[in-house]
């Protein structure tokens, strides 16, 4: 005779197992090429081998089309594809420049055009730009975007407001981003499908600016792919009425690559005074040092890659403070501070 308490514990795994799965499927940055492959009639043509290639790691997906002619190739790393479809009695056709983004899924269709297999046609036309797949609102920001627009702070939650119905509080600072007019609080927040909301909050854990400064932890923005901000997001995202922040990380190809980086603010000879910090007080300055670097690069060709990233920041300051002494009298005084803050360390594999 089975206890009762073994099958509450297999119950009990089962649903562990499930929750679990769920949770690592639903949220992710990897994309789908989707689309149907036809002749040049309009007619389907089911059973045709299609070919998703990503041009910087030389993977491969091989699938092929149903009954209807149609396709899809799940769980794509953001990048550069290239599509190609052949099928018995039909010329080969290559679509290039195929660029998937963060959790996006796009519309590739394909039209053979009769002829030998052998023969092959190549499609540079780009892929249209208004998504029929879907109805979330929002948009993508790159690499490229995010470090060629200038950034205080390098914090890439600075560049959130350039989305639609994005918006910051006078002042920005801590729980200060509204999508929509709703709260703060009611958006959420993703790194590489991992959810990254503070639950006191609702502001992001990594990035997450202080009530009084800028943020503690921050994501080196050279290790960022691109990031994605969705209005009207599927369920698959959850309970928030917001906007979510979907943030992809860079992961190395088959080419060795490398950043460096480092900025710096003499507060000695360029910063005017403080409006309280008047002459004859000595001038209090202020000065910022950020530094870092990323490489990326394959350890397997083909196989095997790795993604390193560092950023920095180096604070030295003076800060004014006023007390109140016999009589009451006020005084004031200078302190300074040094404040040594490793800001961001990225390292990763993927296979």
């Amino acid at each position: 005779m089975h206890s009762p308490s073994n099958g509450i514990r297999v119950l009990g795994t089962v649903c562990l197992l499930l929750s679990v799965s769920v949770f690592t499927f639903s949220q992710t940055t990897a994309g789908r090429i989707l689309g149907n492959v036809s002749d040049q009639s309009g007619a389907t043509v089911a059973g045709a081998a299609v070919v998703v290639t990503d041009v910087q790691r030389g993977t491969t997906r091989v699938v092929a089309t149903d009954s209807s002619g149609n396709y899809a190739a799940p769980d794509l790393q953001p990048g550069v594809y290239k599509v190609r479809a052949e099928a018995k009695g039909f010329k080969s056709v290559e679509r290039v420049n195929i660029v998937v983004e963060v959790a996006e899924d796009l519309r590739v269709d394909i039209t053979l055009p009769t002829g030998q297999v052998s023969e092959t046609v190549v499609v540079t036309d780009e892929v249209p730009l208004v998504d029929t797949t879907s109805s979330t609102l929002g948009g993508t920001l790159s690499n490229a975007e995010i470090n060629d627009l200038p950034l205080n702070g390098r914090n890439y939650e600075n560049l959130l407001q350039l989305r639609p119905g994005v918006e910051r509080y006078p002042g920005g600072g801590f729980s200060t981003t509204s999508t929509n007019g709703l709260r703060a609080e009611d958006n959420a927040y993703f790194v590489e499908g991992l959810f990254n909301s503070e639950p006191y909050s609702g502001q992001a854990i990594i990035n997450g600016a202080g009530i009084a400064g800028d943020s503690a932890t921050i994501l080196p923005i050279d290790s960022i792919q691109e990031f994605n901000v969705e209005e009207l997001a599927p369920a698959e995202f959850g309970w928030k009425p917001g906007a979510v922040v979907n943030v992809g990380l860079k992961s190395g190809t088959n080419q060795i690559h490398g950043t460096g980086f480092a900025f710096g603010r003499d507060g000695v000879h360029t910063d005017a005074r403080n409006y309280f910090n008047t002459v004859p007080n000595t001038k209090l300055d202020r000065t910022l040092e950020q530094y870092g670097g990323s490489a990326g690069g394959p350890i397997v060709k083909d196989r095997v890659f790795f993604f390193a990233a560092y950023e920095g920041q180096i604070y030295d300051e003076r800060l004014l403070w006023e007390c109140a002494r016999q009589h009451y009298l006020p005084r004031l005084g200078i302190e300074r501070h040094h404040f040594y803050t490793a800001r961001g360390l990225l390292c990763g594999l993927a296979v």
